[in-house]
């Protein structure tokens, strides 16, 4: 440990302590006659006297210079060894069911490396914990989410290397042979389970509608894999489950397996005839000798809604924005959209949910008859304002938006998301992203907005931010309306999809504000809703809540109970948390089942209830792949240096990381400041000093 002294003034400054300490002992010792008559041996203390003095005068001025005392430290870390174990329901069938052996065997390595290193332990499977149970029940394998977390939390950190326990099948997430967030250190894999091909015909996969309409027929495609089943035959089978349990076969295929390693689609056409969550067993009927059967059935479940939503694109001329419109409307199933132009357009209006008016009213197509349509029949509407707009017979068709001293000419305005918006939430890095966007054209003059009116966009000109509205929505119970006060909405596309192709951006605007207005009114003045109707066996199940005052305003003074009762009749009461103005609720995780739930409160002395139903179904990833993926490990090991250990050869695995030349401890400096002003000795050496001085000169009659 080095030491050295630092000031905070100039070094000189202790000449001038030395000098103050000088002065105060000659002034007290050599020009005061109290002593002038005392004896010789007083009079040679005198001379030790007035050092103590001006030492101690001149330390405690020392001290008024705030001296540091600045001492290197140097430290030893031990370097890390990270274990994680795969705790997925695959490893329980890749150890064969002998999970307690397996469980004392890393155990032991765990000991022993930590005679040497710093091992840090943890489990993953659907999440990463920093735990280790051994339990083997979670549902899904994410081993690339793993490797992330374990970057995130050690990178510049001195780790040695990571230990992967594992059976290598992973069911979520990309190819962790791919992240591109590694630590750079070798990964020692522990393989388990076995790669070997075994007899099994399995359902590998099912495509469906999530969603489908009453009436209307959807295709259910299954693909089917066989290994080792060369020349069998069985049957695919499309069962539909009722509510009551009663189970009816819908479709029927014939499966003949022709070689060792065989692939087939199968494609199902079948009937939506009832409403709500319809739910399938797609089986396969077990061939003799088969491995296993739990991948031979899937369930898939299917939502039929009684009708979509319609939506009028109503223009008073072709442009690029229509399409793009069109194509960010029906990325919904629950929307089916026409686009017509006023002159030629002669469906009845009133058939529509929503109409979206681009470039209406306009000076060669008033539109007249139509707007008269929408507000007697008190049809959504959202106005799309561009070059051909008449902006005074827009001014008098709503009152959402006035534009004064327009005269056909237009800026161009980039798009300012409006921090305190709260008609329904958009996700903030969206919200970020709608600066980068290219301009719109929107019309010069200026604008003012209606009493009931809530500004989503501003207009950014130039470098300016303005108070100019680019999107707003009318905040009603009734009839909504919104007006987008410019067009190239086509170009918001365009860089969106170049920027990162995809196109989040303007689907989650757009799409959010069409869905705003599309719902219908809800006159309820107590909500409760669950966050989806079906969810998984490990999925938290969540609910919002909502209470309304007369006035339609948000309140939560009161409790909100709620029951969730599964097919059995059995009870599990909540009660719900207050959020700023509604409730929320995190029922946690259900098994398998049917639930039902009602919810109750009371609010100026009435009585609220509302009930729903959702679906909890199972999630069998772990069970349609029981070959183990050694491969993948063996190549995660080659790219970072690492090697693979088989389960019974592990004695070799704490050998070679005990052996390893590369793992070693860091060395690393850093300074730590202390005050001399804090340092104890100090203060008790100034104290002995001055009573010893203190003594002897009250001894002599110097006080």
């Amino acid at each position: 440990m080095d030491s050295t002294i630092a000031l905070s003034y100039p070094w000189w400054y202790i000449g001038l302590c030395l000098l103050l300490g000088a002065v105060y002992a000659f002034a007290l010792y050599f020009k005061d006659t109290t002593f002038k008559d005392a004896g010789r041996f007083v009079q040679n203390a005198i001379k030790w006297l007035s050092l103590v003095r001006f030492l101690a005068v001149s330390f405690l001025a020392f001290l008024l210079l705030m001296p540091l005392l600045k001492n290197r430290v140097t430290e030893v870390e031990n370097p890390i060894i990270i274990y994680a174990q795969d705790n997925s329901e695959s490893m329980r069938s890749a150890l064969n069911g002998d999970t307690t052996t397996f469980q004392n065997t890393t155990q032991n390595i765990i000991k022993k490396l930590e005679e040497k290193y710093a091992v840090h332990s943890y489990q993953f499977a659907d999440n990463f914990k920093d735990e280790l149970n051994y339990t083997y029940n979670e549902k899904t394998t994410n081993i690339e989410k793993a490797l992330g977390e374990l970057y995130d939390r050690y990178t510049n950190q001195n780790v040695g290397a990571v230990i992967l326990s594992t059976d290598g099948i992973y069911n979520e997430g990309g190819n962790p042979v791919y992240s591109n967030r590694k630590l750079n250190v070798p990964v020692y894999s522990i393989a388990v389970g076995d790669t070997t091909p075994k007899r099994d015909i399995k359902i590998e996969r099912i495509y469906h509608n999530k969603i489908a309409y009453l009436r209307d027929k959807f295709t259910v495609r299954v693909d089917v894999y066989a290994t080792n089943c060369e020349g069998e035959g069985t049957n695919l089978k499309a069962i539909k489950i009722n509510k009551n349990g009663d189970e009816n076969r819908v479709a029927l295929e014939k499966v003949i397996v022709k070689t060792g390693d065989f692939t087939k689609t199968y494609e199902f056409e079948l009937e939506a005839n009832t409403p709500g969550i319809n739910k399938y067993s797609i089986q396969l009927d077990k061939i003799k000798g088969e491995e296993t059967w739990r991948n031979n059935i899937q369930n898939i479940y299917v939502e039929v809604l009684d009708s979509r939503q319609k939506i009028l694109l109503l223009a008073d001329a072709p442009h690029p924005d229509l399409s793009t419109l069109k194509t960010i409307i029906e990325t919904n199933e629950n929307y089916e959209t026409k686009t017509g132009f006023i002159r030629t357009f002669k469906d009845d209006i009133s058939l529509y949910d929503l109409v979206i008016l681009h470039g209406l009213p306009s000076k060669a197509n008033p539109s007249e008859k139509a707007l008269k349509t929408i507000k007697e029949k008190s049809i959504p509407v959202l106005y799309i304002v561009s070059q051909q707009t008449d902006i005074e017979r827009f001014n008098k068709a709503q009152s959402l938006l006035l534009v004064r001293g327009s005269k056909n000419q237009m800026n161009d305005a980039k798009a300012e998301a409006v921090d305190n918006f709260t008609l329904f939430t958009i996700e903030p890095g969206i919200l970020e992203n709608l600066s980068n966007l290219p301009p719109v054209n929107t019309p010069f003059g200026e604008y003012a907005i209606g009493e009931n009116t809530v500004t989503l966009l501003r207009q950014k000109i130039g470098s300016v931010n303005t108070n100019y509205p680019l999107l707003i929505l009318e905040q009603s119970n009734v009839v909504k309306s919104a007006a987008f006060a410019g067009e190239g909405i086509w170009r918001w596309r365009m860089y969106d999809y170049q920027g990162d192709n995809q196109l989040e951006t303007i689907e989650e605007l757009f799409g959010k504000t069409i869905q705003y207005l599309s719902v219908k009114s809800d006159k309820r003045k107590f909500r409760t809703n669950s966050s989806k109707n079906l969810y998984y066996e490990n999925e938290r199940i969540t609910f919002d809540a909502e209470l309304y005052n007369d006035s339609y305003q948000l309140v939560n003074d009161s409790d909100v109970s709620l029951s969730i009762f599964d097919e059995a009749g059995k009870e599990f009461p909540f009660i719900f948390n207050k959020t700023a103005n509604a409730y929320k609720l995190d029922a946690g995780i259900f098994p398998v089942g049917v639930y039902t739930f009602k919810s109750k409160t009371t609010y100026a002395g009435n009585s609220y209830d509302a009930e729903g139903e959702f679906n909890v179904i199972p999630r069998e990833l772990e069970a349609l792949n029981t070959t183990a993926n050694h491969q993948l490990l063996y190549t995660l090991a080659e790219r970072t240096g690492g090697q693979v250990f088989y389960q019974n050869d592990l004695e070799a695995l704490t050998d070679s990381l005990l052996n390893q030349q590369n793992i070693k401890p860091v060395m690393f400096s850093n300074f730590k400041n202390r005050a001399f002003i804090n340092l104890k000795w100090l203060f008790f050496m100034l104290l002995g000093f001055l009573a010893f001085e203190w003594f002897i000169r009250k001894y002599n009659g110097g006080y």
